[in-house]
Formats: C-alpha cells, structure tokens, sequence
C-alpha cells in the first residue's frame, strides 16, 4: 500500500509534469484529442460489450467483470512499457489515455456498480494523477517550463515510477491460487482484456487514423486489469475477492500476452 501510494502521488505525477514539457505542434494536439476520443470509445465499448455478456450472472459479479475487461491498467504498466517499446514520445499519448481512463472509471465504471446514484466525476477534483495531466497540459500547450533544479527533481522523482510499478505488480501476484483458473467467466474476462479488445484496435490501420495514435491506444489497452476494479469494488461493497483475483490473474497473464502485442506495434 505504501508503495503504491508513493507511486500514485509522487513518482506517477513528477514523470507526467516532466514528460509533458516539449514543443507543442498542431500535429500533435491533432493526435492527443484522437487517443482522447478512441480511449473514450474503446472503454465504453469494452464495458458495454461485457456488461451484455454476462448479462446472466448476479449483480455483484457482473460488476466486477465488466470493470475487469473495459479499464487497463494503461498507468502503472502501460507508461513503462509504451516508453520501452515506442521512446520517451509516445509517453504523452499514454498520459492522454490515462486522463480517458479516470473520466470512464469515475462515470461509467462507477455506473456499472451502482446506476446513476454511483457515478462520481467529483472524484477526479481529488485524483492527483488529473491535477499532474492538468498542469502538465498548462506546460505543454503554452510552452512554459518549471526552472532548471524543479525539474531536475522531477526527472529523479519520476524516474522511480518504473521500478516502484514492478515491485507494486508484483505483490499483488502474491494472491493468485490455481484454483482462480477454474473460474471461466473470470478466465473469459482476461481474454476480452488482453487479447479479443485490444486486437480489435488494430482494425483502425486500415483507416486514416496516425499509425502512432493507434499503437499507443493499442497497447494501453493490452495492459492487465486496473486495480481500480478492486477499488471501485471496495468502494461499493461488491464482489471486492473476484476483482483482487481478477487484477492479479489478468496481471500474470499478461506476462505472456503483453510481450505478444508488443510485437504487433
């Protein structure tokens, strides 16, 4: 917890405020608002596609799988990879489709757990990922910089975030049982996470869509489970056991389908 703490309000919010300082071109803002708009898309989609599928299973569970399938974890493991596979560049396009995740968590993610009543966008005002994406944004679209010793402490600061993520990832496979592969819906789930959803983000290459917008939403989309299932879960007194083993099994899973889906980008 403390790590994952240290992360989400320090290291995760230093990486963005410094990434985001580059020169803006209209080319790129053009880019950003697509990876908006399809992260948005795709989230929706994925949560509507699921939610119907299991449209037979009790309340609780229903919610628990469809937050599984429609949110990534695109932050915690979808910064370091997308910067591994794509360069220090495409960090901006994952950073647009983590301020998409928050919003569809918040709205529709919450909607799927308890209707109307659940949705709560207030809690973005407190999400200390947003405020970074906000001023980091600021910084972008108008050019300014942080002095020379802020951001040299940012860079170190956000340097962390990868090696923090892996250690965070990590403990939470410590809960994963065999007897967790016996659930095949859970197991249905996965796929759609990791396999069915994000290679139908390929399809859009056969459209005018930039081939880096749809590598970047392609990968966040590969990414395992988002622990915001498991929190959201907590959060509204659901099946909180099947989303922890959810995150944890779709987390070792992906361990063999994300190095697969790296190497279609």
């Amino acid at each position: 917890r403390g790590m994952n703490t240290l992360v989400l309000y320090f290291s995760q919010p230093a990486l963005i405020l410094h990434r985001l300082q580059q020169p803006a071109s209209p080319e790129l803002i053009g880019d950003m608002a697509w990876v908006f708009l399809l992260a948005c898309v795709t989230i929706g989609l994925a949560g509507e596609i699921t939610f119907r599928l299991f449209a037979k299973e009790e309340h609780q569970r229903r919610a628990v799988l469809t937050s599984l399938s429609m949110l990534s974890n695109c932050g915690f493991m979808g910064f370091p990879i997308i910067t591994a596979a794509m360069g220090d560049g495409a960090l901006i396009y994952a950073v647009v489709f983590l301020a998409a995740f928050n919003l569809m968590a918040w709205t529709l993610g919450a909607y799927y757990f308890g209707g109307p009543k659940a949705m709560q966008p207030k809690k973005l005002l407190t999400n200390p990922t947003i405020w970074s994406i906000a001023g980091g944004l600021f910084l972008f679209l108008t050019g300014w910089t942080l002095p020379g010793f802020t951001n040299d402490a940012l860079n170190m600061l956000g340097a962390t975030t990868t090696p923090l993520t892996m250690f965070v990832i990590g403990a939470r496979l410590i809960s994963l049982r065999k007897e967790h592969l016996a659930d095949r819906q859970l197991l249905l789930t996965c796929a759609l996470r990791l396999v069915i959803f994000p290679a139908a983000i390929l399809l859009l290459r056969l459209t005018p869509v930039p081939e880096m917008v749809v590598s970047s939403v392609f990968l966040c989309t590969a990414m395992p489970g988002a622990a915001m299932t498991a929190m959201q879960a907590e959060l509204h007194d659901s099946d909180k056991e099947l989303a922890s083993r959810g995150v944890a099994l779709s987390t070792a899973l992906s361990m063999a389908t994300v190095p697969l889906m790296l190497m279609l980008v």
